[in-house]
Parts: structure tokens; C-alpha cells; sequence
């Protein structure tokens, strides 16, 4: 169980750059979703 709450979701953050996640997408695109997801989540807590 994670220990805290992302302000984004995986899928939803792969939705909203039109990636679909899964073994058939390269793992360029795969990362570029976790990239979105920690960009983010520090420009919620104001860190730019």
C-alpha cells in the first residue's frame, strides 16, 4: 500500500498525453508517463 496519494493516477496521466500503457509501447513512452506523473506532483506542491 503506498504511503501517500499521488495527485495524478497512472492511467489517467497515460490518458491525457494519449500513451497506452502496457507491454506493446516502448519503454520511452512507458517512462515519459512516470515523468508526467513526478512533474506533476511537484508543481501541486508548488516546486517548480
Amino acid at each position: 500500500m503506498a504511503k501517500y496519494r499521488l495527485p495524478i493516477d497512472k492511467s489517467q496521466a497515460a490518458s491525457s498525453m494519449g500513451v497506452n500503457l502496457g507491454p506493446d509501447t516502448s519503454a520511452r513512452q512507458n517512462g515519459s508517463v512516470g515523468g508526467y506523473m513526478v512533474k506533476k506532483t511537484f508543481e501541486s506542491l508548488g516546486m517548480r
